[in-house]
């Protein structure tokens, strides 16, 4: 089971680590920034010991990886800091406010850079395909992340000339789904894969004959379901006050099938944009001018 903040568990296992382990415990808690931003072999060298105790200590603090470890650690300095801190940072300390910001920055970038590691290229190619030629996109999330996941992507798909939808009430996802056909597009998006509303809704849309495509982690039930699984290897956030990684990374996968789906549109489509963007005031595909 993930622990619940990486530091602290260092920490509390370092003295029950092997030797060479132990020093690159001590090194990664001498300097968390420079962990979070070195390479294996700089590590390594920092810690005065070889690339394979790296990885060893990375597996030995429940870490799949050196990537995975990283990730970890920047998701815990970014959530880790005490309500006592907190309330520091509130009464105008920019040292920590500044020290928060750079934090939560870089978890968010390792989390992305993990999540598109974890990203086959061919089955996003797949997915993007399946909703360019779609002839209708019913997204199905839930929560105030996937959800608003869902509702982000219906956006950039309209703004496509594609009919798209999100549905975010079990109740309606479980109607639409039961509406799709062969053509349409059934899209779950939930890193966990256990939203039984969404995973139910995604059955009955596949026994509809419509194609599903699930933005899901790696080996969730959701992503032995869809035909296209698009798999993202993104830790769920361990504390309510650490940051929402795996909503940022949907996002940028969305983000992505969006230019994607663009790059293959018709000059006819195009222009179509063109002329609904200039009259809405857009600044963008899928971004409304306030």
């Amino acid at each position: 089971m993930p622990v619940s903040n990486l530091i602290h568990h260092i920490r509390n296992v370092a003295e029950s680590l092997r030797p060479a382990e132990r020093k690159v415990a001590e090194m990664v808690l001498a300097d968390i920034d420079f962990a979070m931003r070195a390479s294996i072999t700089e590590l390594a060298l920092r810690a005065d010991v070889s690339e394979p105790s790296v990885t060893r200590f990375c597996r030995a603090v429940g870490a799949h990886g050196l990537r995975d470890f990283k990730m970890r650690l920047a998701q815990s300095a970014a959530g880790g800091m005490p309500f006592a801190a907190a309330q520091e940072v509130t009464s105008g300390d920019v040292t920590q406010i500044g020290t928060l910001l750079d934090n939560v920055a870089e978890a968010v970038v390792q989390g992305v850079k993990h999540a598109r590691a974890s990203l086959d290229p061919a089955v996003f190619e797949a997915a993007a395909a399946a909703l360019g030629s779609a002839r209708r996109v019913y997204f199905f999330g839930v929560g105030a992340g996937s959800g608003l996941v869902a509702q982000d992507a219906a956006l950039r798909l309209l703004r496509l000339d594609i009919a798209a939808s999100a549905f975010t009430d079990a109740h309606l996802q479980r109607l639409y789904a039961g509406l799709l056909e062969p053509g349409d597009v059934a899209f779950a998006i939930s890193q966990s894969g256990r939203s039984v509303e969404v995973n139910e809704s995604i059955q009955i849309a596949k026994e509809r004959g419509a194609t599903t495509i699930a933005l899901t982690n790696a080996g969730s039930r959701l992503a032995w379901v869809v035909d296209i699984p698009l798999l993202l290897r993104v830790p769920a956030a361990q504390e309510p006050h650490a940051p929402g990684v795996a909503r940022i990374a949907h996002l940028a996968v969305i983000d992505a099938l969006a230019i994607a789906v663009a790059m293959g549109l018709t000059p006819r489509t195009l222009e179509k944009m063109r002329e609904a963007q200039t009259r809405s005031g857009s600044d963008s595909v899928g971004e409304v001018k306030e």
